[in-house]
């Protein structure tokens, strides 16, 4: 742990005090179901003993004090398997709580890495870390922790009364629970390497399997059907023998605590002997500590899979944590908001490796600014830090005289809409995704931007209309259809700063067309980041990218006539 806020929160915490003191009463109603149950199959044994070494035939009183000792065990079974279900309800909701709170922590931390960052992390571990690693906690609260405190009590307890009553059997008991913790905690150590090794087998898998899912047409255009199930068949048998490893480990723990209760049981027959031989003990006693034995047997079964649970969440918040150590964009909650200002965006000396060094460039209000640049210039990289999806690593990104890192994230988010490659459609209704930033905008501001971008058209031609599911990430739509509902989506609200991040690429003649009709009839500022000529020929100013760095600006006309890279960047290129 790196520092404060790459932590996770810890089980024992306020809002969750009340349910282990719960546990804990139910641990001592266990032990005492379990010490009353001992003594009362103590009495029935003396008491049918004599009744059947009695020549004389047995009496009422004898009979009804047997029904009376019956009665009391069967309520004493019955407090006990009551306990059983109390701690299994409390247990769990617990461990939903607890993992509900770290489930929270760990996506409120998802929302503000930036995505570059999330980029370079494999989908199938960022899954697993809101699936697996958090089942793994969960079972750890509420079927490790839970029962460690529950049976460690019970056991504790009984202990403490059986030795009042049997020194040395409790004795022998105890060296034979104290020989299969020490035992269980050796074989702990296999079975947390064996699950560390399961769970990155399973993350590898999963992401190659999200891979192909997400681009199953690559795969099938390019015929490698064969080859893809081969592969995905090479990395299920490793998980396989993973998970084989890892239920060795497991079994070899259960195995240990059930061997940890026969010793007791054997132990006990063998001390009990021996006091029954000396006269320290009736066979009665015996009896009864055999009972007892037989009640923490249950309880050691419980504690030998605890060491399971803990080598799962150890590896599972081992992971949690490296996640929460991803640096985030800072957004302290003391922050003032963005100023009210028309969209100045100034960079100064801005840059971000591996894509922009020392960019310098001033967007006045309300100019249409067009980015351009081979493959590789740093174009997108630009887009990134002056939507501040990302924080400079030198410089400042400026709007309105306020350097971005020093306002709150969610005004930064207000004012600048941003469309790109990487930024999908969700799941959903066309409205849906198109009020995404603005739930809440009234109805004349959606009728605006649809006319505007022309999703109203859209939405008329659709089945359903507005209604109409796109499907992850909008796949449901032409490419032009997306575009649209893209745009609209960072339009609405009037954003300040628009970056269209080679919003026009495979568009058709009339939706590229649409596109220039939006930026024109913008008010304000707009970043366009794109190869086509007919933008750049419409912008008021050009930036002119190669190698991260800003080698030629000023206006289109100009540059696009002169001799310079933009001229020779669209040389030959006709505007579309």
């Amino acid at each position: 742990m790196s520092g404060g806020a790459a932590r996770l929160p810890r089980p024992l915490e306020r809002g969750r005090i009340g349910s282990f003191a719960l546990l804990v009463a139910v641990g001592v109603a266990q032990a005492a179901g379990a010490i009353g149950l001992a003594l009362l199959v103590q009495a029935a044994f003396d008491a049918i003993v004599l009744a059947w070494a009695s020549p004389e035939p047995v009496d009422d009183p004898t009979w009804q004090r047997l029904l009376g000792i019956v009665l009391l065990l069967g309520a004493a079974v019955s407090v006990t398997a009551t306990c059983r279900a109390l701690e299994r309800a409390v247990a769990e909701r617990l461990g939903q709580h607890y993992v509900q709170q770290v489930r929270d922590r760990l996506f409120r931390h998802l929302t503000r890495v930036p995505a570059r960052t999330l980029g370079r992390k494999a989908s199938g571990a960022l899954l697993l870390r809101f699936v697996g690693d958090l089942s793994a906690l969960r079972t750890w609260v509420s079927l490790g922790l839970s029962r460690l405190l529950v049976s460690g009590v019970a056991v504790a307890l009984v202990l403490a009364a059986l030795s009042a009553i049997a020194p040395r059997l409790t004795v022998a008991v105890a060296l034979a629970l104290l020989v299969g913790t020490l035992a269980t905690l050796a074989v702990g150590m296999a079975l947390a390497d064996a699950s560390r090794d399961a769970r990155r087998r399973r993350a590898r898998l999963s992401g190659e399997v999200s891979e192909r899912l997400t681009n199953v047409g690559v795969l099938q255009a390019s015929g490698q059907e064969l080859r893809e199930r081969r592969r995905i068949r090479r990395k299920g048998e490793a998980v396989a023998d993973a998970m084989v490893r890892q239920a060795r480990a497991s079994g070899t723990a259960r195995g240990v605590a059930e061997a940890t209760g026969g010793a007791a049981t054997i132990a006990v027959l063998i001390a009990g002997a021996l006091d029954v031989r000396l006269g320290d003990a009736s066979p009665a006693a015996v009896v009864g500590a055999l009972t007892v034995v037989g009640m923490l047997a249950t309880h050691v079964r419980d504690l030998g899979r605890v060491a399971e649970y803990h080598a799962g969440a150890r590896v599972a918040r081992a992971a949690a944590i490296r996640f929460l150590e991803l640096p985030p964009l800072p957004d302290a909650p003391e922050l003032p908001d963005l100023p009210d200002g028309r969209g100045l965006l100034e960079l100064r000396d801005v840059s971000l490796e591996p894509g922009l060094r020392g960019v310098t460039a001033t967007a006045a209000p309300g100019q249409t600014v067009a980015v351009v640049g081979g493959n590789g210039a740093g174009k997108s990289t630009l887009g990134v830090v002056a939507a501040r999806l990302a924080d400079p690593d030198g410089g400042a990104v400026r709007l309105d005289g306020a350097d971005l890192r020093d306002v709150r994230l969610r005004s930064v988010r207000r004012a600048i809409g941003v469309v790109g490659p990487d930024l999908p459609l969700m799941r959903g209704s066309l409205e849906r995704n198109v009020r995404y930033r603005h739930p809440r905008i009234d109805e004349a501001e959606l009728e605006r931007v649809a006319r505007l971008t022309g999703v109203d058209a859209l939405a008329a031609s659709l089945e359903h209309g507005w209604a109409t599911d796109v499907g992850e990430g909008g796949r449901l739509l032409s490419a032009g259809q997306r575009t649209r509902a893209s745009v609209a989506r960072a339009m609405l609200g009037d954003p300040r700063i628009l970056v269209l991040d080679e919003a026009e690429a495979h568009l058709d003649a009339r939706t590229r067309e649409v596109l220039r009709q939006v930026v024109r009839k913008r008010s304000g500022t707009t970043i366009v980041i794109t190869h086509d000529a007919g933008l750049v020929a419409s912008a008021d100013v050009v930036w002119h990218l190669a190698d991260g760095r800003l080698v030629e600006q000023g206006p289109p006309r100009q540059l696009l006539a002169g001799d310079g890279p933009t001229a020779r960047l669209f040389a030959g290129r006709r505007s579309r």
